[in-house]
């Protein structure tokens, strides 16, 4: 947990213990908030859904071929990685560390994922060492749970650009096999596919 995350839970706790005094200082009819109701209510959306139980599934170590377009024409470069799939804060988030090749160098990567039950949504935030930036993409999933399909902006330094729109799709193969496929528009308006990585897990 972060500092702002830790804060904000402190903030929140405080401010429930101030209302719960305030109301137990009030006649019943006075109108208070139902300080019990309002406790069920913060402990319903922390508890993790089917959704994180989903996710779960992700876990453990697979093996994962890259293939990489620079143009739409050309051929992909293709290279080969290892992703291990773990758990964090009691199941809420997925944690993605991933480690391979791009460009002749070595690659190394992490990704969180989790689903936001108040935003009805799930998010995949990643990092690595070839930036110091950030991805934020926000997804939804088909009615099976086995597709989700998230859109956000990324930057490209080497270009000048930011905040270029671009989606990925995260699609569940049976229990042993998934693939991540990446899109960005270009500044014509058009779209191309950039990157996909096929995971297979390891036995």
């Amino acid at each position: 947990m972060n500092t702002k995350t830790l804060m904000y839970g402190l903030i929140f706790v405080l401010a429930l213990g101030m209302a719960a005094n305030q109301a137990a200082a009030q006649p019943a009819d006075a109108g208070q908030p139902d300080m019990a109701a309002m406790m069920k209510m913060w402990e319903d959306m922390a508890a993790p859904a089917k959704q994180h139980q989903q996710l779960a599934e992700m876990v453990g170590t697979w093996d994962a071929e890259v293939s990489m377009w620079m143009e739409p024409s050309a051929p992909p470069m293709t290279s080969t990685g290892v992703g291990t799939f773990s758990l964090m804060l009691g199941g809420r988030y997925l944690r993605h560390d991933f480690e391979g090749n791009m460009m002749g160098r070595t690659f190394k990567g992490l990704g969180i994922t989790g689903y936001d039950k108040f935003r009805q949504e799930y998010f995949d935030l990643w990092f690595d060492d070839m930036s110091t930036g950030m991805l934020l993409m926000r997804g939804v999933a088909d009615s099976a749970g086995t597709v989700v399909h998230y859109t956000g902006k990324m930057d490209d330094p080497m270009a000048g650009r930011k905040d270029i729109p671009s989606r990925t799709v995260m699609t569940k193969i049976g229990g042993d096999n998934c693939k991540m496929e990446m899109y960005v528009t270009d500044e014509s308006g058009n779209e191309m596919k950039t990157m996909e990585i096929v995971y297979t897990r390891r036995k």
